[in-house]
Order: structure tokens, then C-alpha cells, then sequence
């Protein structure tokens, strides 16, 4: 493979950004990024053209996206959907769902034989353990009490792929959770729950767990019983998501948090679903009519938020926006930090040497990709410009 040399561009580096810096590929890794350099001698050399070259953003957090919903996903939709993302700059992605047996059954049967198996970390499923008063958009009937022996059956039936899970800390018997969802290879996170802090600190302890979609479907910050999102943003150890879209997180909490939260704490993450990527319009989700715009989706009958209608790219833009944050932070919350709550950081979410050559080179808005390349191959050609046809019926 010929190795590649990305000039002119501004590199984006974990803990800085580097105007008119260079990134050397070869192999289909990392090889050199920083400071200005000669392209060497064979190197194909590529134009950034004064845009962002940053690593592949890594969404944990996704429940569809170019018209493609996991309710009801093909090979052909996974492949639609997976090339929707990487034309947003999105190289992995973490499918999430609900408890649905026949969903979880679907994806991890799906993942056997997609091209893009090896982009995907795992599935997440948010519950079934959770709170009923908090369970938001997740229907009744995958709603269930603390039950071991079912979590173990989850996961046989995910083919051991599950990866992340949303449960609520205060439910009778959650104190079993971490260390039984560890010990499946299953990263615990907290959410949809009523919890106080005090109780989510006693069920969670000092361990890696993570905080699902910070602030939304759970117990608040009220200053004499704060809840779950005070735990979240409080404990230095846990890492929170948060959804920059302006509409599921008002700017002003956007800001509290980038200002109460370590950077390196934070994943921005889509919590998009299928109208996410695709044009403003009607659509049919479900079996039911939504509305999709700039703000979000929504039922149309009821007004009532339904999911993010952007994917992580406008993600980060919003987040620089409504927060100040400096580009090298934002992309570090869209790739490194998922890399490595994750356990991949070691291999990929930044641009180090040594590490897989995932890397975008991005408009300067974020609002559309240069060139995007998966372990130094280009996929541009693929996927850039790649139409987002009909998994779901809808008219502008």
C-alpha cells in the first residue's frame, strides 16, 4: 500500500490542533502527524485544503440513521447506513437498541457478514433493567426487574456482542449489576432511572461505568436531592454521554457541563434515529408518523420528541458553538474518549503514531467531508455523495 501524506491542512491532536500541520500514513497506520514536514519521497500527497484532518469520530450511541432503523434492518440497510456515516466523518459506530430480543437476534446475526463487522465495537442495549417511570421512548414490555439469569440470556443471544447496557442503579438487586455485567464483557452504564446520587455511587463504586444520554430519562440536579445526573457530573471516574444538539440538552447545561466535567470525560454521542441524515420531512417511524427538522424528531400528531436528527459531525460543530470549546477537545469527545471507554484507544480515536489510520479531513464547518479514510484505505469515492434511499417511507 502506498503510503499518503495529508498537507495543509489543521491537525487535530488529542491535546492541541495544528494549523498547516502534516499527517503521514503508511501501512494503514499512523505514522507521523504534527508539525509541518516534507510529503516523503513516493507518498501520495493529499490536499486538506485548510480543512480539519481529525480522527474517525465514533458514535456510542446510535439507533439509526439514513432511513435506516435497527427495528427492521437488512444487510442491504447496514450497508446503507454504514456508508451514510462514514460520509459524515462517523468510522465507528456502536448500534444501539432496546432490550428486543428479535432486534438484538437480527443485529448480531447481521454482524456475522457485514463489511463493517470490524468497525463496530459491540451492541448496546439500554435496559431492560430500568426504571418504568424513566424509560422514555422504550416500549412496556422490555422493561423488566433485576434478573441475572435473563442478562446472561441476553448476551447468548447477542453471540457475546452485546457491549454497553443502560440499567438503574436504584432497582432491588442492581448492586449485582457491575460485576455481572463486567464479568460478560459488558460495560455497565446508568441511566433511566430515578437514582439519587448517594445511590448510584453505592451500587456503582469506583469502576468504569458510564452515564447513558446525561440528563435525559433521569433524576436531576436538585440542589437538596440530586440525582443521577449529579452523579454523572460530580464523580471524576465516570464518563458521561451528552447530545449536543441544543434541543435534548439546552446550551446553558451544555456549558455547565463542559465547564464541571473533565474533557476527557465526556462523549458527545447522536442518540440519532433513522430520519437522522436524511432531508426535513415526514416520515414514517415505527408506524407512526414523525416529523424531522434542524431541532429534532418528532411525533406529528403529539409534538413530542422523539430522537436527534443529526449524526456526531454536527454534533461537534453545535457543541464548539453553544460551548466555546476549542476544536481538539470537542473531536477528542466524538473519538478518543470512545476509544477508550470503549478499550480500543490503544489502537485507534486519535491521531498518534502507531495507531489505525481512521482519519477525515473535514470542512471547516464540519458540515462536509473531504476525504475519509479506514485503516489508511480511502473510502471517499464509496461513500461521499452516497444517497440516502428509501428504508422508510417520506416526502420532503
Amino acid at each position: 500500500m502506498r503510503a499518503i501524506c495529508i498537507q495543509h491542512g489543521e491537525v487535530v491532536l488529542p491535546d492541541r490542533s495544528l494549523p498547516g500541520g502534516t499527517v503521514v500514513v503508511a501501512d494503514g497506520r499512523i505514522e507521523y502527524a504534527g508539525k509541518a514536514k516534507k510529503t516523503p519521497r513516493g507518498a501520495a500527497e493529499v490536499d486538506a485544503g485548510g480543512g480539519y484532518v481529525t480522527p474517525g469520530l465514533i458514535d456510542v450511541h446510535i439507533h439509526g440513521a439514513g432511513l435506516v432503523g435497527w427495528e427492521s434492518c437488512t444487510a442491504e440497510g447496514l450497508e446503507r447506513f454504514d456508508a451514510v456515516l462514514l460520509a459524515h466523518g462517523i468510522v465507528r459506530f456502536v448500534p444501539t437498541t432496546m432490550a428486543d430480543e428479535s432486534v438484538i437476534r437480527r443485529l448480531a446475526g447481521l454482524l456475522e457478514t457485514a463489511s463493517c463487522a470490524d468497525r463496530v465495537p459491540g451492541l448496546y442495549v439500554e435496559g431492560p433493567f430500568i426504571s418504568s417511570d424513566k424509560r422514555g421512548g422504550i416500549q412496556a414490555q422490555y422493561v423488566r426487574p433485576v434478573d441475572v439469569a435473563y442478562l446472561r440470556q441476553l448476551q447468548r443471544l447477542a453471540g457475546g456482542r452485546i457491549r454497553m447496557m443502560t440499567f438503574a442503579p436504584e432497582l432491588d438487586g442492581a448492586e449485582q449489576l457491575p460485576a455481572a455485567l463486567r464479568e460478560l464483557g459488558i460495560l455497565p452504564c446508568v441511566g433511566h432511572s430515578l437514582a439519587s446520587a448517594s445511590q448510584a455511587a453505592a451500587v456503582c463504586g469506583r469502576r468504569q461505568i458510564c452515564c447513558t444520554h446525561l440528563y435525559n430519562a433521569m433524576s436531576g440536579l436538585d440542589h437538596r436531592q440530586p440525582g443521577l445526573a449529579a452523579f454523572g457530573l460530580n464523580q471524576r471516574h465516570v464518563f458521561v454521554e451528552l447530545n449536543p444538539d441544543g434541543t435534548h440538552v439546552a446550551p446553558d447545561l451544555l456549558q455547565i457541563t463542559y465547564r464541571a466535567k473533565p474533557a476527557d470525560r465526556i462523549l458527545l454521542v447522536s442518540d440519532a434515529i433513522a430520519p437522522a441524515g436524511a432531508k426535513p420531512g415526514l416520515y414514517e417511524y415505527m408506524n407512526r408518523k414523525v416529523k424531522s427538522s434542524a431541532q429534532g424528531v418528532y411525533y406529528a400528531d403529539s409534538g413530542t420528541l422523539v430522537g436527534s436528527s443529526i449524526l456526531l459531525n454536527e454534533g461537534v460543530r453545535r457543541f464548539m458553538k453553544f460551548t466555546g470549546a476549542p476544536v481538539h477537545e470537542a473531536v477528542r469527545m466524538a473519538s478518543l474518549n470512545p476509544a477508550e471507554l470503549l478499550g480500543i484507544g490503544r489502537s485507534t480515536g486519535s491521531l498518534e503514531p502507531g495507531k489505525a489510520a481512521d482519519l477525515v479531513i473535514f470542512r471547516r464547518d464540519f458540515s462536509k467531508v473531504r476525504a475519509v479514510f479506514c485503516e489508511g484505505i480511502n473510502r471517499t469515492r464509496d461513500v461521499c455523495g452516497c444517497p440516502v434511499s428509501a428504508g422508510l417511507r417520506g416526502r420532503s
